[in-house]
């Protein structure tokens, strides 16, 4: 097995650093919010409802902060070990 496969903690490493990046990628595909001045009364009758959250913008910044929360716990743990 690969040096840097070889414990759980390398692998929470590698995880983690999958998950953020997986996170930024899902958040900088969210589309951008498609209405303008919010000052504006709704015409047509529409109500007004100003948490359009799309699911990309919920999942995103979730997923950024679980894989960067792993990610920094395995650092953490490998800065610690001793050199065998």
């Amino acid at each position: 097995m690969p040096r840097f496969l070889a414990t759980p903690t390398w692998l929470a490493l590698w995880a983690g650093t999958a998950v953020l990046v997986a996170g930024v990628v899902v958040w900088l595909s969210a589309p951008t919010a498609s209405f303008g001045w919010f000052a504006y009364a709704p015409l047509a009758g529409a109500v007004f409802d100003p948490v359009t959250h799309s699911w990309q913008q919920v999942v995103g910044p979730v997923l950024v902060l679980v894989g960067a929360v792993v990610a920094a716990f395995a650092l953490g743990r490998l800065s610690v070990r001793r050199p065998h």
